[in-house]
C-alpha cells in the first residue's frame, strides 16, 4: 500500500472509531493456525462503516477483502497485501415476519441456536459447523442434514465496483459447494433465511446428535479447516486417499488425518505451504493410482480472489 494512500486510510479509521492493525497476524482467525500477515485488519461494527472503507479502498486501487471464521481457508504465509476486514463485529441477527435475517459475520452456531430457539427447524446442519454466515453462503456449506440453499431467501453482496447486489435463492447458483458468490468473487453482507415450524426440544436434540457425529468422525483435536476437497462423482474423496496409500501422510506439521483421510490436521507448527504441497502430493497420488482428478475446496486466501 503507498505510504499516502496508508496515511489517509488510517485517518478515515479513526473519524470512523474503527479498530485496526498494522502488519497484524491473521493466523489466530482461521482454523488450520497458519499464515502470515495482514498489512492493514480492521474490526468493523457496522455495514455502513465497512462500507465506507470498502469505497476509500476502491477508490485508492486498495486490495480488500473479507476474512469471517477462517473455515476452509489458508492464509498464504507471505501474508496479505491492502486491507483485510475482519467481520466478527458484523453480527447482527434478527426475526421478522417469521424470516431470520443475519450480517455476513454471524457464526453458524449462533445461527443455529437463534432458530432453535424460535421454534424454526432447517438449521440444525449448521449446528457445530465452523465458519461465519457470509462464507457458508460463498461455499454453500452443508453436510448430509441439509446446506445452505436449503434455507436462504436472499443474499446482498458487494461487487468489485462497490455496488450492492441482491440475490433471491434462485439467482443464486448454488451448487456443490459453490455459489455465484464465488464465481464472481462477491463479498456477502447479510442474507434473509427461512425454516419451517417445529419444536424446541427436537431441534436442540438433532443438534446435538449432529454434533457427537462430528466429534467421533472428524479429527476436531487438531487445527484443520474440514474437508478439503470436493467429493469427486461417483468416488469419496476420503476413500480414494486412503487407497492411495495416504493416511497419514506429512508435509512438515501438516498430515493426512487418520481419522478421517478427506482432513488434513496441523500438528503444531504446520505451515501454509506445508499444506498446499501436502495438497498437490495428494493429488497427484490419487491420480496416477485412479485416474480420478480431486479438485480442491478449500480456499488459497488470497490467492483465489485475485
Amino acid at each position: 500500500m503507498r505510504k499516502f494512500a496508508k496515511k489517509n486510510l488510517i485517518f478515515l479509521l479513526k473519524s470512523l472509531e474503527v479498530d485496526f492493525k498494522e502488519n497484524f497476524p491473521l493466523k489466530d482467525f482461521t482454523e488450520y493456525k497458519v499464515g502470515g500477515n495482514g498489512e492493514m485488519v480492521v474490526f468493523p461494527r457496522s455495514m455502513d462503516t465497512l462500507k465506507k472503507i470498502y469505497a476509500f479502498c476502491s477508490r485508492n486501487s486498495i486490495p480488500f477483502y473479507l476474512l469471517g471464521g477462517g473455515a476452509n481457508v489458508i492464509v498464504s504465509d507471505g501474508g496479505v497485501e491492502g486491507v483485510v476486514c475482519i467481520t466478527k463485529k458484523l453480527d447482527k441477527i434478527y426475526l421478522k415476519n417469521g424470516k431470520i435475517f443475519a450480517e455476513c459475520g454471524v457464526s453458524l452456531e449462533k445461527l443455529a441456536i437463534f432458530a432453535a430457539e424460535r421454534n424454526i427447524s432447517g438449521f440444525e446442519f449448521a449446528y457445530n459447523i465452523p465458519g461465519t454466515v457470509g462464507g457458508a453462503l460463498i461455499m454453500n456449506a452443508g453436510n448430509n442434514y441439509g446446506e445452505f440453499a436449503d434455507i436462504v431467501c436472499l443474499v446482498k453482496t458487494f461487487a468489485s465496483n462497490g455496488r450492492e447486489l441482491i440475490f433471491r435463492q434462485t439467482l443464486c447458483k448454488f451448487g456443490y459447494r459453490t455459489s455465484v458468490f464465488r464465481e464472481k468473487k462477491l463479498a456477502v453482507l447479510s442474507a434473509v433465511f427461512k425454516g419451517q415450524k417445529g419444536r424446541k426440544e427436537e431441534i436442540f436434540a438433532l443438534m446435538e446428535r449432529i454434533k457427537r457425529e462430528r466429534e467421533e468422525k472428524f479429527p476436531l483435536e487438531y487445527p484443520n479447516a474440514g474437508s478439503v476437497f470436493k467429493r469427486p462423482k461417483g468416488h469419496y474423496a476420503g476413500k480414494l486417499i486412503e487407497d492411495a496409500g495416504c493416511g497419514g501422510l506429512k508435509v512438515g506439521d501438516a498430515m493426512v488425518s487418520l481419522k478421517h483421510k478427506g482432513f488434513i490436521v496441523n500438528l503444531g507448527n504446520a505451515t501454509a505451504k506445508d499444506i498446499k504441497n501436502l495438497i498437490a502430493v495428494i493429488q497427484k497420488k490419487v491420480y496416477e493410482k485412479f485416474g480420478v482428478k480431486l479438485e480442491r475446496e478449500q480456499i488459497f486466501f488470497p490467492e483465489d480472489f485475485e
